[in-house]
């Protein structure tokens, strides 16, 4: 759209940062909200991917059309009509000054319909017509209207210094002969000359360093962004250039009292200007108390597993497998110490990763001693069972050899023949009289005890 004059002087929420002009068909961007000419911004889009305003990252495929509301703000501005120039004081709103151009101002130049037509210049340039001057009443061919207009005397015609401030006006021929002779700003024209060209300088610098300090702006507007994102994801991790300036103060201060105050615990007065030590280990190590650490609750207190706690195993009265235990020192464990957030977080991390490969290494150590412990209590247990089964095997043995005899006796008695052997009557010489002994039934034979399998403690 052509430039228009305005009636009033538009807001300023309508003026677009590019053109420094009324928004023409605006278009929004959807990732910094932010509302440009669609052509501004397409050509600025071409030189740079960058938003004019805070130099985030900008494409084309962001951009939307402005809400309707801007978009009829900034079509209801009064302005004039372009021919004012030439005769035409007609004012509207700018949606209908394109209505009023094409229908109704009569000071719009219209093309011939007909082809080849050259009035609109034959006019101008006809030599056959004569004008005359209006200054200087003299007649001359209509195509040297321009060239007398600019060399007439007595056309009026302002100081060539009047860009400078000469108020002056009057005809062309008194402008040479006496005005510029007494001109005072015709005296200083050197100087203006120098003026305009440090003035045309230090515009291009202004407008240079307006650049760079919207540029450095958005650089700022960025790193706003990130610092607070960097402030939610460290949490309680983040500490301030002046906490940090505090805390460095205070333990210098406190290492200078502890060297030139040896003896300084005995005293319970603090020199002026130290900071008294406990303050200081406070700094560092800062108490805990609710709210100290928004990390605590999910921690130990200090003071869990302070206690000795002694790894006992339940012993076997008759079998001392599980002696090996008994031997063992029992280890106290250290209690869990809290975050240490007076550090980076990287240290902090450092510290856990330390932690972690240390009680690694403890579980490593502890579970292959466990390992062996079972083995051992595997290979014992293993052996008594194998004596035990032996000793019974042999119960059974001695028990079965007894319950043999037994049934032997009992069947003798009962008058059926016996399976154990008996006494074989030995004949008698002729004439000898044998008195009958009575039959003798000897017990079984025990077995000796089973010894036991070698290599045990049976």
């Amino acid at each position: 759209m052509p430039t228009l004059n305005y009636v009033e002087p538009p807001n300023s929420n309508l003026i677009c940062c590019i053109c420094r002009a009324p928004f023409s068909n605006p278009a929004t961007t959807t990732t910094c909200m932010h509302t440009f000419c669609y052509d501004c911004v397409v050509e600025a889009v071409r030189h740079s991917p960058q938003c004019p305003v805070d130099r985030s990252y900008l494409s084309l495929d962001v951009l939307v059309p402005a809400n309707p509301i801007v978009k009829h703000l900034v079509d209801e501005l009064i302005v004039e009509c372009p021919q004012r120039a030439v005769g035409c004081t007609h004012t509207c709103q700018r949606q209908l000054l394109q209505s009023h151009l094409n229908d109704v101002c009569q000071y719009v130049t219209l093309p011939c319909s007909e082809k080849d037509c050259d009035q609109s210049n034959h006019y101008s340039e006809c030599s056959s017509k004569t004008a005359k001057c209006s200054s200087c009443s003299s007649d001359f061919p209509r195509s040297q209207t321009q060239d007398h207009v600019a060399t007439c005397p007595e056309v009026q015609v302002p100081c060539t210094q009047s860009d400078k401030g000469c108020p002056w006006t009057g005809p062309r021929r008194e402008l040479s002969k006496s005005h510029i002779l007494s001109c005072p700003y015709e005296s200083m024209k050197g100087y203006f000359t120098i003026n305009n060209a440090r003035l045309s300088s230090l515009t291009a610098e202004n407008a240079c360093l307006r650049q760079r300090i919207q540029a450095l702006e958005g650089m700022v507007q960025t790193m706003q962004r990130e610092m607070r994102s960097l402030k939610t994801v460290l949490g309680p991790w983040y500490q301030s250039e002046i906490h940090r300036t505090n805390r460095s103060a205070s333990v210098h201060g406190s290492a200078y009292y502890q060297e030139n105050n040896p003896q300084g615990h005995a005293s319970t007065s603090t020199p002026p200007n130290q900071v008294p030590i406990t303050d200081a280990i406070d700094t560092l190590f800062p108490p805990a108390h609710p709210g100290a650490d928004a990390l605590a609750p999910y921690f130990p207190d200090a003071g869990y597993g302070s206690e000795p706690y002694i790894h006992t195993q339940t012993r076997r009265p008759s079998s001392g497998i599980l002696d090996v235990h008994t031997h063992q020192r029992s280890l106290p464990l250290s209690p869990v110490a809290p975050l240490n957030l007076s550090t980076s977080l990287e240290g902090s991390l450092n510290g856990l990763r330390e932690s972690i490969v240390a009680v690694s290494a403890s579980v490593d150590s502890l579970a292959r001693r466990n390992d062996i412990a079972l083995t051992n209590e595997s290979m014992r247990i293993n052996e008594e069972l194998g004596s035990l089964k032996y000793v019974v095997h042999g119960i059974r043995l001695q028990l079965h050899r007894v319950m043999m005899d037994r049934n032997a006796q009992v069947t003798g008695r009962m008058g059926e023949p016996s399976s154990t052997p008996t006494p074989v009557p030995v004949p008698a010489p002729a004439g000898v009289t044998i008195p009958p002994q009575p039959v003798v039934f000897h017990p079984p034979m025990m077995t000796q005890p089973f010894p036991g399998p070698t290599g045990t403690k049976l």
